[in-house]
């Protein structure tokens, strides 16, 4: 065992032995539940999990309680679609130092993911207000608004470049005071460069941090340019795993010494000076000595607090919103580009809105093209039953792309907000929400700690899950040694 490790564990049993010697330690509460753990950690996604290992490796005992029937939380593999895309969790960059070691470390495979000729700059086509375009001819079109080398770009490419370059010192310092100045709309930000409305209209069709411009904090797009910036420090690939990302943590969950516990959904977390007790919706109950919270914040909607949270972090999980994202992934059995002459990748202001081959390998033979609809155009493919939605998803890839006829067939939609265990596939905060609420909602009370993507410290997605879990992790740790 490794000194550092040694050191951790003494610490965690000597800790341990010590509580079991307090005053009240066996609390009423335990004669019902079962036996004590050391951490208690809601949810199984990659917060939850990294933050196990790290406890188990300083000589804790973890209980990982997870609501749903499947281990990964946001990061999920469609085994049951041809081509098994990923419909969360979809790419690894060099960068995710914490995603790409644990993956060597448990023996996974990690592939560089090819780029699609299917998805060449030339090869995009637009579809807007009814016309279908080249990139050459978008650029020359009179729907076209933009001005000068902008011509030839999709507006969602745009929205970084308009808003200007991210004053962030670095990752980090988002949450920072100092940085609190940008947490405004973007929708007035853009207004003050004079760009015209029908300029604000594209840019705000496709946007991946709002349902509109106007709920799109500026200091969350620094954020995200910043996250790009950082992630470009480390050259090379974005990788994927072999099998499907979903491998990842289902191969953390395996090392540790507790199997997750699934279908556990909790409703009820009480917590005084000496733990947390679970209660869960079957009405099982759990008790330890912490407990983590990775849960998204819509998710803890659902969740009764005893005592009840700060006013502040009960307001965050009431109003903070999620990405609404709905994906349609269309199985093909035709390669029908080869006689349309164009490529099955899209940019839109119809209903498809953006079409992307899924083609990791680069292949050029995709055996699914993934729909993806963002904001608000995602309640006019959730009301649809799937024989609808398929009807009218192929109705509109003939409209654009006539020789998809009878080459596509739904496999399978997903509705990441029209899941309650997640509300959504990443925090989307308002203007305002980040200087608010974001050091808020991942500080510790007392004994209750919490991770998950909306608690990320600097690097956004996957790493940032795991870079939250660790935090979590070593602040329990941290009271231990006091």
């Amino acid at each position: 065992m490794p000194n550092q490790t040694r050191r951790l564990f003494l610490t965690a049993t000597t800790a341990a032995a010590a509580a079991a010697t307090l005053p009240g330690c066996a609390s009423r509460m335990q004669s019902s539940a079962t036996p004590r753990a050391d951490v208690i950690i809601l949810g199984a996604g990659l917060a939850g999990l990294n933050a196990g290992l790290i406890l188990e490796a300083a000589g804790m005992k973890v209980t990982v309680l997870e609501a749903s029937n499947r281990i990964g939380g946001r990061v999920y593999t469609l085994d049951d679609v041809p081509g098994t895309p990923e419909t969360g969790g979809t790419q690894i960059g060099m960068a995710y130092k914490r995603v790409v070691d644990t993956a060597k470390k448990l023996g996974l495979t990690l592939i560089p993911n090819g780029r699609s000729p299917l998805l060449s700059e030339d090869s995009i086509t637009y579809y807007i207000k009814g016309q279908r375009m080249t990139r050459t001819e978008w650029a020359a079109s009179s729907l076209n608004p933009f001005q000068d080398a902008q011509r030839n770009m999709p507006p969602d490419r745009l929205l970084g470049r308009l808003i200007g370059p991210s004053p962030l010192a670095s990752v980090n310092a988002w949450r920072d005071e100092a940085s609190a100045i940008y947490d405004t709309s973007s929708l007035a930000h853009l207004r003050a460069k004079g760009l015209s409305p029908e300029v604000l209209r594209l840019l705000q069709i496709n946007n991946s941090y709002g349902d509109s411009l106007a709920d799109t904090s500026l200091l969350n797009l620094y954020h995200a340019q910043s996250n790009i910036t950082e992630i470009m420090k480390t050259p090379g690939p974005i990788l994927g795993i072999a099998g499907g990302n979903q491998r990842l943590p289902e191969a953390m969950a395996g090392k540790l010494s507790s199997p997750v516990t699934l279908n556990k959904r909790v409703v009820s977390v009480s917590r005084d000076e000496r733990g947390v007790e679970i209660i869960c919706a079957d009405g099982s109950k759990y008790q330890a000595r912490f407990a983590i919270c990775t849960l998204p914040l819509p998710a803890m909607r659902g969740v009764t607090f005893t005592p009840a949270l700060s006013d502040r972090v009960a307001t965050a999980v009431q109003q903070v919103p999620y990405a609404r994202i709905t994906q349609l992934h269309l199985a093909v059995s035709k390669q029908f580009w080869k006689d349309d002459g164009r490529a099955p990748f899209l940019w839109s202001d119809g209903l498809l809105k953006r079409v992307f081959p899924s083609d990791p390998l680069a292949s050029g033979n995709p055996q699914t093209l993934t729909v993806w609809v963002n904001g608000p155009e995602t309640a006019n493919w959730d009301k649809l039953s799937l024989q609808e939605a398929e009807a009218l998803a192929l109705k509109e890839m003939q409209r654009i792309f006539p020789a998809s006829e009878g080459a596509l067939g739904l496999a399978k939609r997903v509705s990441w907000h029209g899941n309650t265990l997640a509300g959504g596939a990443w925090v989307n905060w308002s203007p305002g929400q980040i200087s608010q609420f974001a050091r808020a909602v991942a500080a510790p009370i007392g004994r209750l700690h919490f991770a998950g993507e909306h608690c990320a410290p600097g690097v956004r997605g996957l790493e940032g899950a795991m870079a939250s879990g660790e935090v979590a992790a070593q602040n329990i740790i941290a009271e231990l040694k006091v």
